[in-house]
This record gives structure tokens, sequence and C-alpha cells, in this order.
């Protein structure tokens, strides 16, 4: 039976519950999560947020109280505005953020702008992924398509995100950092051109490792497909416009600081911060060419079962920018999307075995919808905050799924050979450990559901 929800009810009572209008600094939503910067976190009243009907779940986080609403988030968030007239996603007296504390709080820092910087090319790189595997199909379809002008092109188009992967980087890191992008993807590009491809080409035909710029040692290294690179070139970018910007007197500021940032940062690229980033993510592939081999079946199995507590600690954003730097540098991926495939769908039977033994029909229900949007969609934010963590029980059903089911994987190979995301419509990425991957699948699905309604759960809690 579907809830049925008032939205307009529902928004006015949670803006009530947050404190008030006058205690709400911004609101903004994401997926499943509608979103409020509190001047007063205090004033929540928290149990009786988790209580409103079509709430999955809270959490705090990022500064922000959020609160996870699923399929009944975008008209409760249009409510919300309607009635008191907040900016869409904007801030109203919204206080400057916070410097860091310690080293978790510079990790953290770290972390966030790795993530904010590779988040805007995610969607070409699974497009181009995608675009891959169509002309791989096609292909094998039609063997004599191979030969094609036409497949031909559009595997340009498929590879270029790949390829110029240190502009998008580049771009995705200026706006974290608030700075002109044009000036970090200018220099990024730079790294990319014909000219440097073709001179690094004659240096090392001729015996030699590097030339000089400035003087200064500039080693042979071709960027394509980078990533480090790109996130070192963003920041002296941002910091050397900063700096520009403070010496150079007002009339002359649209002339010199352009100059200026783009000058040091494009010498400091070719001489520092290329050969820096590339020395770096060599040593990382080599890390995941190794968990991706012999060590697969612990690796897989381990992440898989730790990513329910590393998502809801923001620490998953950290890892996943890997994943386009491992196809890019190593051609596929052999740890880190195969365990978020596998977590997201060992969620999706987490929420089966509620389902299946569930007493109260409406949470019977909505445990089915969220079931079929974690494998499906690959949403599970409702899961985690609305049944596996609210629950408890079942958290233990997705980490023996992930770590069983990664284990399978590990032992048969699987590898992740372009971008997608982690649904089970996800699988044609694996290509020729499809099979493998999908028995996994299956395998960390039925685990998950078995263990989840072996162990059971408190069925007070399971309720709408």
């Amino acid at each position: 039976m579907a809830v049925k929800i008032d939205y307009a009810e529902t928004a006015k009572t949670l803006v009530e519950l947050v404190g008030g209008p006058e205690n709400v600094n911004a609101v903004s939503h994401c997926m499943t999560r509608l979103r409020f910067t509190l001047k007063d976190p205090s004033k929540a009243d928290k149990d009786a947020i988790k209580k409103v009907r079509g709430v999955i779940g809270l959490v705090e986080a990022g500064g922000q109280t959020q609160i996870i609403l699923g399929e009944n988030l975008i008209n409760t968030y249009t409510e919300v505005l309607k009635q008191y007239k907040f900016e869409d996603g904007g801030a109203v007296g919204e206080e400057p953020a916070e410097k860091p504390q310690g080293i978790k709080g510079y990790a953290k820092v770290v972390v966030d702008y790795i993530a904010a910087a590779v988040s805007p090319m995610v969607p070409a790189l699974v497009a181009g992924g995608l675009l891959k595997v169509v002309l791989l199909l096609i292909g094998m379809a039609v063997p004599a398509f191979t030969e094609t002008p036409t497949n031909t092109i559009l595997g340009y188009v498929a590879n270029a995100p790949f390829y110029f992967m240190p502009i998008f980087v580049a771009y995705g890191g200026a706006k974290k950092l608030n700075s002109t992008p044009a000036y970090a993807m200018m220099v990024a590009a730079s790294l990319l051109t014909p000219g440097w491809v073709s001179m690094v080409s004659s240096l090392k035909e001729a015996g030699s490792t590097a030339t000089t710029v400035c003087g200064i040692p500039a080693l042979a290294v071709t960027y394509n497909n980078s990533l480090l690179p790109a996130l070192l070139i963003a920041v002296v970018a941002a910091y050397a416009e900063k700096f520009f910007n403070k010496i150079v007197p007002g009339i002359f500021k649209s002339l010199l600081v352009g100059l200026g940032t783009i000058t040091v940062t494009g010498i400091l690229a070719f001489t520092i911060l290329g050969p820096l980033g590339d020395y770096i993510g060599s040593m990382i592939a080599g890390l995941f060419i190794f968990l991706g081999g012999a060590a697969a079946p612990i690796a897989i199995g381990v992440l898989a079962a730790c990513l329910p507590w590393l998502i809801m600690l923001g620490m998953h954003h950290g890892i996943s920018p890997f994943m386009a730097s491992n196809i890019a540098d190593i051609g596929y991926d052999a740890v880190i999307r195969p365990a978020f495939l596998l977590h997201n769908m060992c969620e999706g039977g987490a929420a089966l075995g509620v389902a299946l033994r569930a007493k109260d029909p409406e949470y019977k229900s909505q445990a089915l919808s969220i079931a079929f949007g974690c494998i499906v969609a690959g949403v599970t934010e409702p899961c985690i905050y609305g049944i596996t963590f609210k629950l408890k029980k079942p958290m233990i059903g997705v980490m023996a799924g992930g770590l069983v089911g990664g284990i399978v994987a590990g032992l048969m190979h699987v590898k992740a050979y372009v971008m997608g995301y982690s649904t089970i419509m996800a699988l044609p990425i694996f290509m020729d450990t499809a099979i493998s991957m999908a028995i996994a699948v299956v395998v960390g699905i039925a685990v998950a559901a078995v263990v989840t309604y072996i162990i059971g759960f408190d069925q007070d809690e399971a309720h709408i």
C-alpha cells in the first residue's frame, strides 16, 4: 500500500521542527535529502522529525541537518520554498565556512576538493564509457563495423573525456576553489598539446629524459588520461591568481593577472606539478594493480563490507575519483567499482530481507520500493538511513553480503573497463567479466537478504 503524503503539511511541519523559518540559514537538496543549514542546530527536534510521515531518516553532516525523504523529496522541497520564500539552494545570512582543525580537518578538505574536482567530469566519463560498450557490442554483432569510419569517429568521441581528463579536472578544481577556471584549464590543456607530445617522443628517441623550462628540468612525460597533475595545477593557479590580484594595480588587473597566473602555473606544471602528479599516480596505479591481483578477493570484500560506514562518514568521496584514474592509467578497475556495485546490491538485498519479515504492510511496501531503487537505480541513502542503519541488525546483512560477494568477485577476477554507475544495469561495463560480476551480485544480494531475514530486527522500529 503506497504511503500518501500531504506535502504542504509535511513541509510546514519540518520547518517548524527544525526551529522555525527564523532558524534557517539555507535550504537545499540532493537526490534524496532535504538539507537545512541552521543557525542553531540544537533547536531541531530530531526525534520528532524522524516520526513525520514520509521521513525515512535524519543525519547531521557537513554542518547541515539533512532529512532523508527519498521519493517524497522534490514535492516537499517545492512546498518548503513556496511557503517560506527561501532562496532555492541559496544561503540567507550563511556563516562563513570554519577553518579546518587538526589532521582530520585538513584530510576532509583534501577529500572534499578531490571529489568536487572530479564530479563535473563523471557524466562525461560515464557517457563515454557506455558509448565504448555500445561500439564494442555492435562490433561483436557486426564485425565489419569495426573497420568503418563511423566506428573510428565515434571512438574519438568516447575516448575524449578520458584523454582530456586533465582539462575537466582542472575546471572542477578551479570551481571548487572559486578561481577562474579558464586559467587552470589552459595550463592543463598545454600538457596535452600535440607539440608537447611530439617533443616527448623526440626526446625519448634521442635517449633524453627531460628538457628545460627557464633552465629548470622538465621531464619528458605525457599527461593524457592523468588525474593528479590537474588537481595540483588547479590549486597553484588559484593561489597564483589571488597573489597577482593583490599586487597588480586595479587598472592593470585585466591584463596582468591572467598573464602572471598562467605563466607561473605553466612553468610549475611542466617542471614540478606534472612530474610529481605522474609519479604519485604511478604509485597509486601500482597499488591498485596489486590489490586487483592476488589480493582482489580480500580487497573487494573488505571494501564492500566497509562501504556503508564510509558512506555515512563521507569518506567514499575520497575513493571514487580513483576509479576514473585506474581506468585511464591501467585500462580497468578491479577493486573500487566492483565493491561499490556490490554494496548497492547488498543494501537492496537487506531491504528485501526486511520486506519479507516486516509485519507493518506500509513499511513492507516501502522496503520493497527501496530495494528496487538500490538494485536498479543505485540509490542507497533511503536504505542506509531508513532501513539498515535505523534498524541496526540489517547492517550486518549488508556487510555479510558485501564480504561474500566481494570474495566471489575477486576469485572470478572481475574488472570494470569503463566508467558507469553502481546499478544492475551497469553490468555491461565489466565486458568479458560481466557474467562473473553478475554471479557475484546474485550471491551478494542473496547473502544480504538471508542474513537479514534470519537475524531479524526490532519490529517496533519497522514502521512509517
